[in-house]
């Protein structure tokens, strides 16, 4: 089990409320331990995705017993023929012969999103072998998103053994994977889904900084500073809005984001200064140098009506109240809170 207190707690609320998840990439050695450890903790029903004989021969490789776990092939799933129709009336593939769509129909990220979209599971897993961009393709495709969101996005959700960092050492970042290179509205659809994010996992109000290479001014205003500040105005129109409690600030560095001694020399009388617990990145890139390296992560997509997260390749683990997850060095959510008849 993750030794981190805010999975230890994720993991507490599943055996008080168990979710059923999928695991499409169900010949992987670490998807198979995962999923056998998922079932034995009795955190929720779990299926494997994968033929069965490949399925339990791995598991035998790997000493770990399935009795709890469900195995089935996409190739022969009882719910194909459903998909196969869904997948028809989808735009841009009127065109498509049968047989196309059987091929595609035969990915198993694929066919366990189609499981997610008709409420057959809660959540899904997948990732360790596959790009991220293969599990978010069919999740944009076939997971609506939540009406009052323009964008979604992406967040990675680090447990810092400092507990004097964030939230007692819970960070929240965006954007980890979904738009590298954000304008300002996606940087304020960021920011507000990192808050109602933080909000749904712990029950906290958030305090979220959007950063930038100055704090308040104190570089020379530019296309890229401009576009932090405007992103701020934004993010806190838009949670007033929308109903989202939270503090928001920005532009600030983000050592005036997460110290409170830098805090008050950069940004004093800032809400959120030297207390953030959500970090909203201007590019994707400068979050893949920034992020802590001895942390517990999970990188995870919001704002869907269905949930994707992405557990890291070290530590497989996945949490979600209808959640889909994929592996990295970090975590991924795309929260889903609206009813299935909605979706």
């Amino acid at each position: 089990m993750h030794s981190g207190t805010f999975f230890l707690s994720l993991a507490e609320k599943l055996v008080r409320h168990p979710k059923r998840i999928v695991f499409p990439e169900g010949t992987n050695p670490q998807v198979v331990r995962a999923a056998a450890r998922f079932a034995h903790l009795r955190l929720g029903p779990v299926v494997l995705l994968g033929k069965p004989e490949l399925v339990k021969r791995q598991a035998k490789i790997q000493k770990v017993d399935l009795d709890r776990v469900m195995i089935l092939d996409p190739v022969h799933g009882q719910d194909r023929q459903m998909f196969i129709d869904h997948l028809r009336l989808q735009e841009g593939n009127e065109k498509l012969k049968l047989s196309a769509i059987q091929d595609r129909l035969s990915d198993p990220i694929l066919y366990a999103t189609l499981m997610l979209r008709f409420n057959q599971v809660d959540g899904l897993v997948a990732g360790v072998g596959a790009y991220s961009g293969s599990v978010l393709r069919p999740l944009i495709k076939m997971i609506p998103r939540l009406p009052q969101f323009s964008r979604i996005s992406s967040a990675t959700i680090l447990e810092c053994p400092d507990k004097a960092v964030g939230d007692g050492g819970l960070l929240i970042a965006g954007d980890a994977a979904v738009v590298p290179m954000p304008k300002a509205e996606e940087l304020a659809v960021t920011a507000v889904g990192l808050a109602a994010l933080k909000l749904q996992l712990t029950g906290r109000r958030a305090r979220v900084a959007l950063l930038s290479y100055s704090t308040k001014g104190s570089a020379a205003v530019n296309e890229e500073t401009k576009k932090v500040i405007d992103a701020t105005k934004k993010a806190q129109q838009l949670a007033a809005k929308i109903g989202i409690k939270s503090d928001i600030d920005g532009e600030m560095q983000i050592d005036a984001a997460l110290n409170p001694a830098k805090a008050k020399l950069k940004a004093p009388g800032s809400p959120v200064a030297g207390r953030a617990d959500c970090l909203v990145f201007p590019g994707s890139s400068s979050l893949a140098t920034s992020a802590p390296t001895e942390t517990s992560c999970l990188v995870c997509g919001c704002r869907r009506r269905r949930s994707a997260a992405e557990p890291t390749r070290r530590r497989f683990w996945a949490w979600r109240p209808s959640w889909v997850c994929w592996p990295s060095s970090t975590a991924n959510f795309i929260p889903n809170r609206a009813p299935p008849s909605q979706v």
